[in-house]
């Protein structure tokens, strides 16, 4: 792709950033009229819509953007790293890591004692699930199909962990916790906003600079030896890399499916293959699908707000199941 085009398609992303951010705003269950929205950013509008939309509506519109991003960076570079368009956080087990750990997180009262208990414990799970994917695969010197085969098995592992651990638990602990797995930004605390923003900026930047380096990957071993890499220690990296942007994602707002499998999927039809474009535009398309499907979980039932994590399986399995009706069967 040239400079051109690339630019051009940047200037496109961007400019659909700029009226979902204002959507989202304005968007929920009091409506507010656009440019109210934009008045009220800048403490010209009356007390209660500045509440409203400074205090709750802006960090969780930012946090939602934020994390679309993360999610679809990393699964873009795990795709391209282990050459399979099916792997993201869930098939590699870093999903079912969080999953585990804020359930415990719930089941063991930790909830009760500190807002910061269950990030810490779901993004703890991930590290957990993370390094045991990392052991099983290093066996098998990181071959793409070990490292997903060692993802399955990870995240069957805590999904059965988790039913235990519901089992055991009351049915508060379990409907708090039920609700943080289908993942929802309503109970996020903004507190943890900086450190995850500047997390999941600075992962999926530093992915985005390697996207050359993925497209020798995705050559092949011999070619990628030809060329001077060293593939097996650069997966470990770039594995490493996109596996704590996503657990520092999962780890405030719960598991959100489909957005890092479906989001490269869609974007590398229109830009092609080129990592090095097709990360950061993958993350740009996070950062608008995200904060859709956010304003779509607090208005489609209003005034009850659904876990936005419903919303982006329904759409990823929707999506999916149009894809595989496709003439071009191999498309996947």
């Amino acid at each position: 792709m040239g400079n051109s085009k690339k630019t051009y398609i940047y200037i496109i992303m961007c400019a659909f950033i700029v009226p979902v951010f204002f959507f989202s705003l304005a968007t929920g269950s009091n409506e507010i009229a656009f440019l109210e929205a934009i008045k009220a950013l800048f403490g010209e509008s009356d007390e209660n819509t500045m509440m409203i939309i400074n205090q709750i509506r802006l960090p969780r519109v930012i946090m939602s953007m934020v994390i679309g991003a993360g999610l679809a960076a990393s699964g873009c570079v795990f795709q391209g790293i282990l050459k399979n368009p099916l792997a993201d956080p869930f098939t590699l087990g870093i999903s079912g890591g969080a999953a585990f750990g804020a359930a415990a997180g719930f089941v063991f009262g930790l909830a009760a004692i500190s807002w910061l208990f269950v990030p810490f414990c779901a993004f703890l799970g991930s590290m957990v699930s993370v390094a045991a994917v990392y052991v099983l695969s290093s066996k098998k010197r990181f071959d793409s199909n070990s490292m997903i085969l060692s993802g399955v098995i990870i995240s069957y592992v805590f999904s059965s962990a988790v039913m235990l651990l519901f089992s055991l638990s009351s049915s508060h602990q379990m409907q708090a916790a039920f609700v943080w797995l289908m993942g929802n930004f309503s109970t996020f605390d903004e507190r943890l906003l900086p450190l995850v923003a500047f997390i999941v900026i600075a992962g999926t930047l530093a992915l985005s600079f390697c996207g050359n380096i993925i497209n020798v990957i995705a050559l092949g071993g011999e070619k990628s030896k030809t060329l001077g890499i060293n593939v097996e220690k650069t997966v470990k990296i770039l594995f490493l890399t996109a596996s704590f942007v996503t657990a520092a994602s999962v780890s405030i707002c719960g598991v959100i499916g489909f957005v890092g499998l479906m989001m490269p999927h869609i974007m590398r039809k229109i830009v092609g293959g080129n990592h090095s474009t097709l990360i950061p535009v993958s993350a740009l398309a996070g950062a608008i699908f995200m904060p859709v499907c956010d304003t779509l979980s607090r208005t489609l039932f209003s005034p009850v707000t659904i876990p936005v994590g419903v919303i982006t399986s329904i759409v990823g399995g929707i999506f999916f199941i149009f894809l595989l009706l496709k003439p071009e069967r191999n498309s996947l």
